[in-house]
């Protein structure tokens, strides 16, 4: 997507008011900013770049009038398609398509090519009643831009105005494909699935979205419409993939639980807060024999043959009596039983080295095999039990590595990837011990980083770990914290931006070959996010378009839904940044609501409920469309974002290691990018 913007002819003398206003977009309130931009154009008015940012400035502060005026002013100043755009864009946003359509059609003319222009041409014709024309021109826009995932998606809509049920559905799913986040595509797609009386692909769907968003009584509502209409029992059908126990064991060798290397404690099935998942059973087996001890004693309760499972029941308390408490207790496919007299057991391997045990805990996932010991224990008041993975740091390793990034990257990223995960595992136990509470050192989710267990190995990913073993990231001789996101959106942030301490090694770094300055305006901001990175984490045969550059399109009525159910705030009438990273991350956010506002503060609260499922960073622009509700009044209509990048972006950048190992990086290198001054040493074992 071209975004340039034309330098203007001859020279504009500075303008320190611009600049002040420059800055406060980032550090203050957009209302603040535009304010300011309105002072700095009282001293100079010609700059086309300065009513641009301010026209961006309002946009953000709600006031989408006195956006499209000053876009005019940018566009009556420097006469390029962009602006053009940027005009037409300003104009369908304030519900004024007319206008919108000819500023478009004259920015085409300029440039043809241009995705902005044709995905803003075929919003305009679709608002106007003309899905024909915007169907050709969304196809067109739909062609591998950054926007892709919006630009189908609204060829669905157009399709849908046509009645072309089929071409539509095929749109949506598009959509769906290009960014498997894009959850509003989903319900859209679903609905579209029953229209057509395709029940089970609409079931699939909403069961993603009640997954994304649990607390929707609209999609729990047609999800429960939908299951007496399945033409197959695609509710009660296994999860997908094969049992994972292997029939001969670990390809190499488990760690010895006496040697010197560190053992974790995993929590296994935990929820994305790393707590226990409510659970009632939990049936083991293993593909040698095993024994189930009382881990206070060491007594054995029951000696279990290969391929024999047990499961482990929850045995709720007599109602009937004040001294009965829930208990554990074992029951075998054959019918036999076997008491638990204490509140946890734990499951061993007859020959830990060569076993593995599988654990089967949740219907809806497939079975899955663990190295180490099992403990089940009765957690959270005995109302569940609680599983944990006893296992050593290095066969943890092997857990994580092709978990947490693709098991056929470069392998220099997948060494790095191995140092900071066992780097991570370590400092979690010893230093922040987070889940001491929860009874393990870590939890197998992204809260702390996701484990998969035995599965989750490969030939490739175990030579990595083997090539690493007992390399971590060390600072003043102390393991590091270093962590890590799929992807940084073409610069980190630092741990001061994020409200997360001022870490020596945690510092915006610009994931490119030559330094990058980090955006300094608005227009900045918005060019940076309407085109690929161009540093080591662009899109690439490792790297997914949809981590690096990303759209959403919330319905403010479903936006409205959502937030009402935590804050009550009545009509959702805003959102407005009031603060920024120095990256362009959003680090405070205000919700305008009827009865009262809410400031967020926090990245994943940010991230988790602007949208019916989570955005995936907060590196975000959003641009607000409104309807007329009245002569002169507006409301908002839509909440359309461009992002960039999936996750907290603090510390090594998943896709830029990737990028990096590319280049001829080693992991040593591509470490230390991303953590100035952290050394890479060596544990004693």
């Amino acid at each position: 997507m071209s975004t340039a913007f034309a330098v203007s002819p001859t020279p504009i003398p500075p303008n320190p008011l611009a600049a002040k206003a420059r800055n406060l977009y980032f550090i203050s309130d957009a209302l603040k900013a535009a304010e300011a931009f309105e002072a700095s154009i009282k001293v100079s008015s010609g700059d086309w770049r300065v009513w641009a940012d301010g026209s961006v400035a309002w946009a953000e502060a709600g006031r989408p009038d006195k956006a499209v005026a000053w876009q005019r002013r940018a566009a009556a100043l420097n006469d390029q398609a962009e602006t053009r755009v940027a005009l037409g864009w300003a104009l369908l946003r304030a519900a004024k398509p007319e206008a919108a359509d000819a500023e478009f059609a004259h920015a085409l003319i300029a440039d043809s090519q241009s995705s902005f222009a044709l995905l803003g041409a075929g919003r305009a014709k679709l608002a106007l009643g003309k899905p024909r024309e915007a169907v050709e021109l969304m196809s067109q826009a739909a062609q591998g831009a950054p926007g892709q995932s919006l630009a189908d998606y609204y060829l669905g809509m157009a399709y849908e105005k046509l009645g072309d049920e089929n071409a539509a559905a095929e749109a949506y799913r598009r959509a769906v494909g290009a960014d498997s986040y894009f959850y509003e595509g989903r319900g859209t797609l679903a609905r579209s699935y029953l229209r057509q009386r395709r029940y089970n692909e609409a079931w699939k769907h909403l069961q993603k979205l009640v997954e994304a968003d649990p607390g929707s009584r609209l999609a729990r509502a047609m999800l429960k419409k939908v299951r007496p209409l399945l033409t197959r029992s695609a509710a009660a059908a296994p999860a997908p993939g094969a049992d994972p126990l292997p029939a001969t064991g670990p390809a190499c060798a488990t760690e010895p639980e006496n040697g010197n290397v560190p053992m974790l404690r995993v929590g296994i099935s935990s929820t994305p807060m790393g707590r226990p998942r409510p659970r009632r059973s939990a049936t083991v087996r293993g593909n040698g024999a095993w024994r189930a001890l009382d881990p206070k004693t060491g007594r054995v309760l029951l000696t279990a043959a290969a391929g024999e499972s047990w499961t482990l029941r929850l045995i709720p308390a007599k109602k009937t009596k004040k001294t009965s408490r829930a208990r554990l207790e074992f029951h075998s496919s054959e019918g036999k039983v076997a008491t638990v007299p204490e509140d946890s057991v734990r499951i061993k391997p007859a020959e830990p080295a060569t076993s593995a045990l599988t654990l089967e805990d949740d219907p809806e996932h497939a079975p899955r095999a663990f190295r180490g010991d099992l403990e089940l224990a009765l957690f959270g008041g005995r109302r569940t039990i609680r599983v944990v993975n006893i296992i050593g740091l290095e066969d943890y390793t092997h857990g994580v590595v092709s978990a947490e990034m693709p098991q056929r990257a470069p392998l220099e990223a997948l060494k790095a990837q191995a140092v900071v995960a066992r780097t991570h595992a370590l400092f979690i136990k010893t230093v922040t011990k987070r889940h001491r509470r929860e009874g393990y050192d870590v939890c197998d989710e992204e809260h702390c980083q996701v484990y998969g267990g035995l599965h989750a190995e490969t030939e490739r990913t175990r030579s990595v770990v083997a090539d690493t073993r007992g390399r971590v990231a060390v600072y003043d001789g102390k393991p590091a914290h270093v962590i890590y996101s799929s992807h940084c959106g073409g610069r980190t942030q630092s741990g001061v931006d994020i409200g997360w301490g001022d870490v020596p090694y945690w510092k915006s770094v610009s994931d490119s070959p030559v330094y990058e300055a980090p955006p300094a305006s608005p227009l900045d901001l918005r060019r940076l996010l309407s085109d690929w990175p161009k540093g080591f984490d662009r899109p690439s045969s490792y790297v997914y378009p949809a981590h690096a550059r990303w759209t959403r399109a919330i319905p403010a009525k479903d936006l409205e839904e959502k937030l009402n159910r935590r804050f009550k705030l009545g009509q959702l009438r805003g959102l407005r940044v009031l603060r920024r990273a120095v990256s362009g991350h959003v680090e405070s956010l205000l919700i305008i609501g009827s009865k009262k506002n809410k400031k967020l503060n926090d990245e994943m609260d940010i991230r988790s409920l602007l949208g019916v499922g989570a955005l995936r960073s907060t590196m975000f622009i959003v641009d607000t469309e409104y309807r007329k509700a009245g002569p002169r009044a507006l409301v908002p209509e839509t909440f359309v974002f461009r992002g960039g990048g999936w996750g907290h972006a603090v510390g090594l950048c998943q896709s830029g290691a990737m990028g990096r190992a590319e280049a001829g990086q080693n992991y040593e290198t591509i470490v230390k990018a991303y953590f100035s001054g952290v050394e890479i040493g060596k544990l004693g074992y």
